[in-house]
């Protein structure tokens, strides 16, 4: 395949002005000439569309939010599952066109009713689109049966469409049943009816070109279990995809520009760098059904012929985890993005030669960093670079340093140094929504800039390199405060710690902060992992001196702590990462609702791994769902008793799946139906 300077290529788009709305944009990037609108802009399944005929389906549905008045001039903002498919895609533009505010919701919360009246209460949304892959019939009901009160306009499901090589007979047949079972329900708000009656009605467009908060994105999950909110301008999402084509050294294979959704459209690594940014640059997007979840995802590869696409490392790490006869083909990968967590030099050299082992011969593999409060990447390797750096920053984005001695702010320039990493783009975020304040910005120079929370050393080069969290004592999300110095207190006091410190360990997918207890036990102490246990048991059970909130998350056994010349435990060098020790997770023991002892269990380091987070959330979001009570709506009654024959019917689908291919049960997206669950426990 022929490569060439993504910035030698995308001279004429960079013309295009950033500062209008996103689907204006997109239309001019990808209408410079006709060969451009003749291009593959999506595959879904067997369904292709052509970028003029996937603009023809923004008009189409575009049509239909006019007609029930999901428009700029009635103030809507409207809530989108993210589910990886075309349906949302079109929607999500097409409500830009006639300036509806769209908030993309995390796909699985559809598994939590709560949840998502939670979300339209906190965002105020006036209209939501469901998604009938991971919607279920009762979910439906619920918001219509509780519309006003959750105000609510409108309800519309969009059907996704399950085919190709990346879904099995069976995947086709459980979805098109479903389909028709929620369209004998709900067929008035099904988006084929909808687009049947108003379809090719006028559109009335947008008339202002930029939204501070035309759209709402999520960070991946937060300790509630909704995502934190981030609204983007039209201007920011364009600016965010832009730096991509300012960058000088990248090269891609611009004759077959063939890219995949392996994440929910949700995010920003979702919606602006695997929809957004290809679209931007003309390429070909390849949906998937569930995404990476999908035990298939690789078949798109080879099917589709994709040459570059955006990934975590857990994707990777699931891949070399299957059969040695599984068909990899990779011969026509050119260019992988890492993101959503650090990747070491190691880890890269494997992903390589796992790749060169199946064909993907000179693939170019990348880490990046980013923040979804600045559109998604910001800083992104070099091919050349083989260590732990994260690289360095893309065009746009301005850095400032704060040295964590004094408090003071400071660009690194040509010298380089150490401190705090602070960043600034045209990309950021509006920081209050709804007049609420949502993200902490600090002025530094009259600009404002976002606290990454992370440690970082610059090199004279510029080359950034991420040393380990700054925050000493923290707040986790959602505003709760973390007494980490009244931990350390308690536990330093028992006889059997020879020293102690509260460790904040950000998880960057779930976007929290999470308090990890390092344990130094006093020589002669006995086993380690018993000093914690009983020390855990003490505090809090038997005297109860802190609350279930100060339950440490992990407990790191270490040798020795590290300490200064004053003889007090070191944190710059604990937050650097340079002391060691065997990790657990830490599990209370209930019985009769009561604490009565505590289970550490050896911790697999998951901070990266999106796919077993969002597994666990879905499988939590199914035992907790309690469904409406039958008494109180008639209409209730009917359909849950229709859902759970439904429901099923899916069980004894995914029960032959159990049979026929059991090394596919880990990767099932929808895990076990919640009927069979209780059943089972």
């Amino acid at each position: 395949m022929k490569t060439a300077s993504i910035f030698d290529v995308t001279a004429g788009k960079r013309k295009v002005k950033k500062e209008q709305k996103a689907w204006k944009y997109i239309q001019d990037l990808c209408s410079l000439n006709d060969a451009d609108l003749n291009k593959l802009a999506v595959i879904d399944g067997n369904r292709k569309y052509t970028y003029s005929g996937m603009f023809r389906e923004w008009e189409r549905y575009a049509s239909v939010f006019t007609a029930l008045d999901m428009t700029e001039e009635q103030n809507a903002r409207v809530g989108i599952l993210g589910s990886t498919c075309a349906e949302v895609i079109i929607a999500f533009y097409g409500l830009n066109m006639v300036g509806a505010q769209v908030s993309l919701v995390a796909s699985w919360s559809a598994f939590n009713a709560e949840r998502i009246k939670q979300t339209i209460l906190q965002e105020k949304l006036t209209d939501f689109i469901l998604t009938d892959d991971l919607a279920q019939p009762d979910l439906v009901g619920e918001l219509l049966l509780k519309r006003e009160e959750l105000g609510l306009n409108h309800v519309i499901i969009l059907h996704v469409h399950m085919a190709g090589a990346t879904s099995s007979p069976m995947m086709t047949a459980a979805q098109e049943t479903k389909h028709a079972f929620m369209k004998t329900l709900y067929r008035p708000i099904c988006m084929e009816t909808l687009l049947a009656s108003f379809g090719y009605r006028s559109v009335r467009y947008s008339r202002r070109e930029i939204d501070e908060t035309a759209f709402i994105i999520h960070t991946t999950g937060t300790t509630s279990g909704v995502g934190k909110p981030v609204p983007l301008s039209d201007a920011a999402l364009n600016a965010a995809v832009e730096r991509f084509m300012m960058l000088k050294d990248l090269s891609l294979p611009y004759d077959h520009l063939v890219s995949t959704i392996m994440v929910d459209l949700s995010n920003s690594y979702g919606i602006i760098d695997q929809v957004h940014l290809p679209f931007a640059m003309g390429a070909t997007v390849v949906t998937i059904p569930f995404g990476f979840l999908n035990p298939l995802y690789y078949k798109a590869i080879s099917t589709y012929r994709v040459s570059f696409f955006f990934s975590v490392s857990s994707m990777f790490e699931r891949w070399l985890k299957l059969p040695d006869d599984t068909p990899f083909d990779f011969s026509s990968l050119k260019f992988v993005a890492l993101g959503g967590t650090a990747v070491s030099a190691a880890e890269k050299k494997r992903y390589h030669e796992f790749l060169e082992a199946h064909g993907g011969k000179d693939v170019t593999i990348l880490n990046g960093y980013g923040l979804s409060e600045l559109g998604g990447a910001c800083c992104l390797s070099s091919p050349e670079l083989d260590d732990e750096t994260i690289g360095y920053p893309m065009p746009g984005i301005t850095i400032r340093l704060r040295d964590e001695k004094t408090g003071r702010f400071f660009s690194p320039g040509k010298k380089g140094g150490e401190g705090v990493l602070y960043m600034t783009a045209d990309s950021m975020a509006a920081p209050k929504l709804d007049g609420k304040d949502i993200i902490k910005v600090e002025i530094i120079e009259r600009k404002p800039y976002i606290c990454t929370n992370d440690l970082v050393r610059v090199d004279p080069d510029g080359r950034i390199t991420y040393l380990g969290r700054a925050n000493r004592f923290f707040m986790r999300e959602e505003g709760r405060k973390y007494e980490s110095g009244r931990v350390e207190a308690e536990f330093s006091r028992l006889e059997d710690i020879g020293g102690c410190a509260v460790l904040p360990v950000y998880r960057k997918l779930r976007h929290d902060t999470i308090p990890m207890l390092c344990i130094e036990s006093r020589k002669g102490a006995g086993d380690p992992r018993d000093v914690a246990r009983k020390a855990l048991c003490r505090v809090f059970i038997e005297e109860k001196t802190l609350t279930e909130d100060d339950i440490p998350s992990r407990v790191m056994l270490a040798e020795t702590l590290p300490r200064n010349a004053n003889g007090k435990i070191d944190m710059y060098q604990l937050n650097r990462g340079e002391v060691s020790g065997d990790i657990y997770t830490v599990d209370p023991v209930r019985e009769q609702d009561r604490m009565s002892d505590f289970i550490l269990t050896p911790c697999q380091d998951d901070s990266g791994d999106i796919v077993e987070q969002i597994l666990v959330s879905i499988t939590d979001d199914f035992k907790n769902r309690t469904p409406a009570n039958p008494e109180d709506y008639k209409l209730y009654e009917y359909i849950n008793s229709m859902f759970y024959m439904h429901q099923q019917m899916m069980n004894n689908m995914f029960g032959m799946i159990d049979q026929w291919f059991p090394w596919v049960s880990p990767f099932m997206p929808f895990g076990r139906m919640p009927e069979k669950q209780k059943k089972e426990e």
